[in-house]
């Protein structure tokens, strides 16, 4: 009886066994070996963490790593235990994204990546080197290849960029203790996990995926819900502010869109100043979007724009405008061209101190005799010189 308690007890612990995790899920092994420390929770602490949040929105570039690391430096001045950042992004530029990383990896606090609601391409990157990945329902994280934009849109890059990058998500995620097969498989399509991604095909979860990985650490609606899990009090106060700004709108943009923009918006403002000066700053900087174009580089591009703006003011100045201006140099003014004009008397001048009328060309004005006589009504006359609103006239 006891041998055959023990045989039942010896197949049902191998019935277990055998349907357990570990082996019916071999896949999710590498994903979840060295996982071992829990999601903290607010009961954890006596008093909530000091939390910094910095928010890594839209194109992934050079402004954005910059107030990334400006934020990771004023969390550290402020005294913050832990670092959120927020990213939602399609991607961006690769060397912005690994100083970005870099920036991550060699903070002194603990750090989360709130990712809301994506984190594609570059993005990735940014997420794998936070210590805890946490998603919103909905959020999708991956499909981390390299591309190369050209005039007939994003082309795959050489097996050399790819090789880098994929090494550079490995080694991202060996630091954090993330999921090193999920990370290369976000980059190269050749990298294959059984039940997961098949070749020929880049790795992007959704945050029940990423969960089930292991590669998130948890699941929170928003911030407010997140800091509840944590246990942490958020002391950023400019996230309104982080969001959006004038420098960040810019970074949308090519250079030489800048450039093209910068020239379109001056010619306009010229239509509010007299005088043709913010046209020839148009100018220059027209010719500064040629050749951002055309991958001048940028100091090229400030000085074509400052020594042609100049240079075309002062021809404006100069040359252009005694060339223009000529033909009119000579030409007199509506009053001295009455010198010499004749003209009729329509109201009889006596003399010159009781002023008549005369007509010259259409036009009525006050009159008086230079030779201080009588001029009768009809009577011609041609003028002499003009005093203040009067003509001085004589008799013909």
């Amino acid at each position: 009886m006891k041998q055959l308690t023990l045989c039942i007890c010896i197949l049902l612990s191998m019935i277990g066994l055998a349907s357990s995790p570990a082996l019916a899920e071999p896949v999710y092994e590498a994903a979840r070996e060295g996982d071992t420390e829990q999601v903290p929770s607010a009961a954890d602490h006596e008093a909530p963490l000091k939390a910094y949040l910095i928010v890594a929105e839209g194109d992934i570039n050079s402004r954005l790593a910059g107030r990334v690391r400006r934020g990771l430096e004023k969390a550290a001045a402020a005294a913050a235990q832990v670092v959120i950042v927020e990213i939602d992004t399609f991607g961006g530029r690769l060397e912005a994204a690994v100083e970005i990383r870099d920036a991550l990896l060699n903070v002194d606090l603990r750090t989360i990546a709130f990712i809301n609601k994506r984190a594609i391409s570059a993005g990735a990157l940014i997420a794998l080197a936070a210590d805890d990945i946490v998603m919103t329902p909905g959020a999708t994280i991956g499909a981390a290849t390299p591309v190369r934009f050209t005039s007939e849109g994003p082309k795959p890059v050489g097996e050399k960029t790819i090789s880098y990058f994929r090494k550079e998500m490995k080694a991202t995620a060996e630091s954090q203790k993330h999921p090193t097969a999920l990370a290369e498989a976000m980059v190269d399509p050749d990298v294959v996990i059984p039940g997961v991604i098949e070749k020929g095909k880049l790795l992007t979860l959704t945050t029940q995926e990423a969960l089930a990985l292991k590669l998130a650490a948890t699941q929170s609606d928003d911030l407010e819900q997140l800091l509840q899990t944590y246990g942490l009090e958020l002391i950023t106060k400019d996230r309104s502010a982080q969001r959006w700004d004038v420098g960040s709108w810019l970074k949308q943009f090519r250079t030489w869109q800048v450039w093209l923009i910068l020239g379109l918006v001056l010619a306009a403002a010229e239509i509010f100043v007299s005088g043709f000066f913010l046209l020839w700053f148009s100018v220059g900087a027209l010719l500064a979007s040629l050749l951002a174009w055309l991958r001048a580089p940028p100091a090229v591009q400030i000085a074509t724009f400052l020594v042609s703006s100049f240079l075309l003011l002062v021809f404006s100045r100069t040359v252009l405008r005694s060339v223009l201006f000529r033909s009119q140099a000579n030409i007199a003014t509506n009053i001295e061209a009455l010198k010499g004009r004749n003209g009729m008397v329509i109201k009889t001048i006596e003399g010159s101190l009781k002023p008549g009328s005369v007509k010259l060309g259409g036009e009525v004005w006050s009159a008086v005799c230079a030779d201080n006589v009588e001029i009768s009504e009809g009577s011609k006359i041609e003028v002499l010189e003009i005093v203040g609103n009067k003509v001085k006239v004589k008799p013909l």
